[in-house]
């Protein structure tokens, strides 16, 4: 988001809550949700590209919902008649309206007609495997076996869909296909969908969650799910909730008080502050190749290492101090996500304060069901073996979600390798911990030991991060420990 879209969301939010019905509310943010999601990819003008992915993110959340949905009863009683209830039909409806109006703002930017049919070819898809879908009550086992096959069968197609974003060559190949027009070459040369990342994490946690019978007995309206994964304060940069707390919220819709208003835009100011004044005033002097390249001396470095342990933090934490201050001003509060991250003692406690809804998520939905596969298997494997392996594909994972590059692989490296490293060394040392935390002066020091430690442990880390090539970042690590020079 930009600092334009970020103050206009928040101008826009007191009038929405105090003028609209709250009974309406869950229909505006719907509708505020698509619409914000479509400016947030598009930007100033709406292209091709812009429409395609946008129609497409639409289609998909749609198909996940009629998925989880599929014979399940919902709160509204006309579900005993029609295949869809009420509040769902006029939903359909209403997103129908909306994507063609986008659609028809596009043509009069552009004068294509691709701008148009786009969004009504994607409006007859959507109205196909929406109406194909059965919500009656008391659908057969088989039926809800088959549905959960293609549960499956989505989660690897929304993988594949990142696959192809996140790896350079794939991405680089599509958009250029993709971009038909001479406008879209004009504003985006690669394939980039804004959002995709964690609308992805969204829809494979529902999907995920379905399958193992963890989603609420009573099925979401589409109106709420729309909501759920396209809200548009957390639809760039997370956090990244679970629509089992998410979706209650919406439901309520609570009033603006003046406590939530003071509280949503004080951290909306310190978001904006660190994201805009001081992450991206450190982005002119921190670690870059540019950068690296012209400096000379070992403690020059070591300050642009640091400067950009910072910036990143800032920019970073910025962003979801806004994305959770507008959530407050719209009634809905989002999780946290960071908290102290560079004053742990150690790397299991930074993951846990960083980016913390990210490293949740991969916890609940790979890490933990991971590790309970190697226990259970029958070839017995060692409980070393299985805490590396674990924590080593976790990690490695979120490395390449930012980016398949080898760089972000060697990043998620270093911290799976410092993970289990730290595991193996605080299951040896239980006794000499205690025996040192029971002295307050040795407790003090060693806390202050280990906050030094880890955090130049995630420092060294982000010169993977930061660098675009391994030989530039193992050249940066030999240089900041005066080899290489």
């Amino acid at each position: 988001m930009t600092i334009e879209q970020i103050l206009f969301f928040a101008l826009a939010a007191p009038v929405f809550m105090w003028f609209v019905p709250q009974a309406w509310r869950p229909w505006g943010l719907s509708v505020a949700s698509l619409l914000a999601s479509a400016w947030l990819i598009s930007g100033e003008v709406i292209s091709s590209l812009d429409l395609l992915l946008f129609v497409g993110m639409v289609v998909l959340t749609v198909v996940v919902w009629g998925v989880i949905t599929y014979g399940k009863p919902s709160t509204h009683p006309e579900t005993e008649s029609v295949i869809l209830p009420l509040a769902d039909r006029v939903a359909f409806q209403l997103f129908m309206a909306t994507l063609v109006l986008i659609g028809c703002v596009a043509f009069l930017q552009t004068q294509s007609l691709d701008l148009v049919f786009l969004p009504v070819g994607g409006v007859l898809l959507v109205g196909v495997g929406v109406l194909s879908v059965n919500r009656l009550n008391g659908a057969s086992n088989d039926d809800v076996q088959v549905m959960r096959l293609v549960a499956v069968g989505l989660i690897g197609v929304v993988l594949l869909v990142l696959v192809a974003l996140k790896w350079p060559p794939s991405a680089s190949f599509f958009g250029q296909t993709l971009q038909w027009d001479a406008q879209s070459l004009a504003v985006a040369s690669p394939l980039v969908w804004i959002g995709f990342s964690y609308i992805a994490f969204r829809l494979i946690a529902v999907l995920m969650d379905y399958r193992a019978g963890r989603l609420a007995k009573q099925s979401y309206t589409l109106r709420d799910f729309i909501t759920y994964v396209l809200f548009f304060p957390a639809f760039t940069a997370g956090p990244i909730d679970r629509a089992q707390r998410f979706i209650p919220e919406v439901f309520r819709a609570d009033d603006l008080s003046s406590a939530r208003l003071v509280e949503g835009s004080t951290r909306i100011a310190i978001g904006i502050f660190k994201k805009f004044v001081i992450a991206d005033s450190l982005a002119l002097v921190s670690m870059s190749p540019v950068l690296v390249d012209q400096t000379q001396t070992t403690t020059g470095y070591w300050v642009l290492l640091y400067l950009y342990a910072l910036q990143i933090y800032f920019d970073f934490s910025g962003y979801s101090d806004v994305a959770i201050g507008l959530g407050r001003l719209y009634g809905i509060t989002l999780p946290e996500n960071f908290d102290r991250p560079y004053l742990q003692r150690n790397i299991q406690q930074f993951w846990q304060r960083w980016h913390m809804t990210l490293s949740t998520w991969f916890r609940v939905y790979y890490f933990t069901p991971f590790s309970r596969m190697l226990i259970r298997s029958p070839r017995k494997i060692p409980q070393p073996i299985i805490i590396f392996v674990s924590q080593m594909t976790t990690m490695t994972l979120i490395g390449l979600w930012h980016g398949i590059t080898l760089n972000f692989f060697l990043w998620g490296v270093w911290h799976g390798v410092g993970l289990f490293l730290h595991k193996m060394l605080a299951d040896n040392t239980k006794n000499w911990h205690k025996r040192v935390s029971a002295n307050a002066w040795s407790n003090r020091l060693m806390t202050m030991v280990s906050i030094f430690v880890t955090f130049h442990f995630v420092a060294l880390g982000w010169v993977f991060f930061a660098l675009p090539t391994p030989d530039d970042s193992f050249t940066m690590l030999a240089r900041l420990f005066g080899m290489g020079m």
